[in-house]
């Protein structure tokens, strides 16, 4: 069970749901008229031609001077990320995809001013200005790997052994990811950062509680309350950093949110640069400019370049994927760590460096798109695809292209076994489907599944991989998702097979919190069996304010703890922030059962569903890994009803 939790909060204002209203703009000129006007068209050319341009004038030198100074102080990088330089890699030109590790290191709670620095995050984040994607690959700081020089050891040691410039080796050779930029950040920096946009909105999974206690574990203290909130720097670097009651895995997960949540905000308020934007974007530029490094193969990148990369983050903005590492945890409690097969690093990478590639839920959506296109009819094979066996074989020389097929022709119920031995040739450059007599119509079947593919009564050559079934050879126009998604799991007009209709479990809590929420209260009609409701902060279902949404009551969260797991917590937000950063740039749409709702992706994952209905927004939050399945989040979603 996950650890007990105070009913009520210690305090309200930690979690920091919202800010001061923002004052109203001074008029840009005064309003009391001249006795003797000028005519309108001389007025008109004074002011475009006068007091404008003097304005831009006097702006684009003040913000010059200004943004040359802070160039400058981000040219000032230490020894140890100056030395890192020598292993990075360099990019021809700005517009191919660009490869930056984040290394954000500091001395923990009760180190002494001697001790080594650790890395507390390594990520790489891929921007891609061709797919317009932003894809993040977390590393576990615990992670076992091979460390250049001192063996095999925790990923995060590497930092502690030799600086940046070997921990950029070591993440280089477990990935095998060429890496363009170095970015590192201290702590005070990110809550420096953070407080620049003034706070940022996260969709907080469940209740964090720690207080520290003589005699007892001494680590970050953290007092946030559950649902989407607005964190300040303080409480958002205690809530991206916290582990204790989980793994690495959701420490991980929890980053990511973060920093989606961070392009979320950036997005909302720096909605192209203007002089409302100016203070916002000084106090932002200031911050990373005295508290984050950024350098590649050939120094600091000049204001040109990051003007560039800025601007085709802004335009991708909303298109982030996760890549998830799929790891175990190993040891004993004296010394645990974290590992990773080979072909499950092979995926994470894969899924990172191609994410356009990866297979997402749209066309197993329910209902029809919000362009009235009629969904195309789903492909059924003729033959029984349990009833087929296979042999998938390497045809291309990528590694773990085999491994990537076989899987995925095992969601469409295949039993593929995926062979160690390479195709005679890597110069397949479509898949190859090898088929005895009987299995022909089968062959057919897994071409239009694959896409790309040729089919051929077998070979000798090809016979040697298997006794029986078919041979199915992986040629270079495979990347990873196949042609045809697989039927949806969900019976037709019925509901996933962990999911019961229950109309009274849910009922009164959330009934409970209408009387004081300024808003229609809606209850989930379905139980998933493997999930428990929890209670936090207040009652099962807490009602609070988020100021940007105006007085009163008018948001609501309840959470609930997902098949026992530790930190898979998945939850349900109505709030009338109908404007809140989070429900920018669905995926998809749907009309269905009355409602217009968005669907949020990640990767192959539904993270969110969302509607408005009477001025509120509700919506479903998967879990931090998304644990929940696609149907179980559109289930949910669409059982909500009134209370009343």
């Amino acid at each position: 069970m996950p650890p007990d939790r105070p009913s009520q909060p210690a305090s309200t204002s930690s979690g920091g749901d919202g800010a001061p209203p923002r004052k109203p703009p001074r008029s840009v000129y005064d309003t009391r008229r001249s006795k003797r006007r000028r005519p309108r068209w001389l007025r008109i050319a004074l002011w475009t031609s006068g007091s404008l341009v003097a304005v831009v004038l006097i702006a684009a030198l003040v913000v010059g001077w200004w943004v040359h100074g802070l160039v400058d102080k981000v040219g000032q990088i230490s020894i140890d990320v100056k030395n890192t330089q020598s292993v990075l890699h360099n990019l021809p030109t700005t517009d191919q995809p660009t490869v930056a590790l984040v290394i954000g290191s500091d001395h923990r709670s009760g180190d002494g001013k001697g001790a080594p620095s650790r890395s507390d995050t390594l990520m790489l984040v891929r921007i891609d200005p061709r797919t317009k994607y932003i894809s993040l690959l977390s590393l576990p700081r615990d992670l076992h790997v091979d460390i250049p020089g001192y063996g095999i050891d925790k990923i995060n040691a590497a930092y502690t052994d030799g600086g940046y410039k070997l921990a950029t080796q070591t993440v280089e050779n477990a990935t095998q990811v060429n890496v363009n930029y170095l970015i590192t950040v201290d702590f005070s920096g990110f809550e420096q950062l953070v407080g620049a946009f003034g706070g940022v909105y996260v969709p907080v999974d469940q209740y964090y509680h720690h207080v520290n206690v003589a005699g007892a574990d001494q680590y970050s203290q953290i007092d946030i309350a559950p649902g989407y909130q607005k964190l300040n720097g303080l409480n958002g670097l205690a809530y991206s950093r916290y582990r204790h009651t989980d793994s690495d895995f959701y420490r991980n997960a929890r980053q990511q949110v973060f920093l989606k949540a961070f392009e979320q905000r950036a997005s909302s308020q720096l909605h192209g640069i203007g002089f409302d934007q100016l203070s916002t974007f000084k106090h932002v530029a200031e911050a990373i400019a005295n508290s984050v490094q950024v350098t590649g193969k050939n120094g600091v990148p000049n204001l040109s370049t990051m003007i560039t990369y800025a601007t085709t983050a802004y335009s991708i903005r909303g298109r982030v994927i996760s890549a998830k590492l799929d790891a175990q945890t190993a040891g004993d409690a004296t010394n645990s760590y974290v590992v990773a097969t080979p072909e499950a690093m092979r995926q994470a990478v894969f899924a990172f460096m191609h994410p356009d590639s990866v297979v997402t839920p749209k066309n197993a959506l329910p209902g029809k798109n919000t362009g009235g296109k009629k969904p195309p009819k789903a492909f059924k094979p003729k033959i029984d695809p349990a009833s087929v066996a296979m042999t998938v074989v390497n045809g291309n020389g990528t590694d773990g292209s085999a491994g990537k097929a076989g899987t995925a022709l095992m969601t469409w119920g295949y039993p593929a076994t995926v062979s160690t031995t390479p195709a005679p040739s890597f110069s397949f450059t479509q898949n190859a489907i090898y088929y005895r007599a009987k299995d022909r119509a089968a062959a057919q079947d897994v071409a239009e599944i694959l896409g790309s593919s040729q089919t051929h009564p077998i070979t000798p050559a090809y016979a040697a991989f298997a006794a029986s079934g078919l041979v199915v050879v992986i040629g270079k126009d495979f990347h990873g998702t196949l042609a045809k998604n697989p039927p949806s799991q969900t019976p037709a007009g019925g509901l996933p097979p962990d999911m019961v209709r229950d109309a009274t479990t849910y009922h009164d809590p959330f009934l409970q919190a209408e009387g004081p929420a300024n808003f229609p209260v809606l209850y989930p009609t379905v139980r998933q069996t493997a999930s428990v409701l929890q209670t936090g902060v207040g009652t099962p279902v807490r009602y609070y304010n988020i100021r940007d949404a105006g007085g009163g009551n008018n948001s609501a969260y309840a959470y609930w703890w997902y098949n026992g797991t530790p930190g898979a917590y998945w939850g349900i937000e109505e709030t009338r922030f109908t404007g809140a950063p989070i429900l920018a740039n669905p995926d998809q749409q749907r009309k269905l059962d009355g409602r217009q709702y968005m669907f949020y992706f990640n990767g192959a994952h539904i993270h969110m569903v969302a509607f408005i209905w009477h001025g509120t927004a509700y919506w479903v939050q998967n879990t931090l890994r998304d644990d929940m399945s696609n149907e179980d989040m559109i289930a949910v979603a669409r059982s909500l009803k009134p209370v009343r």
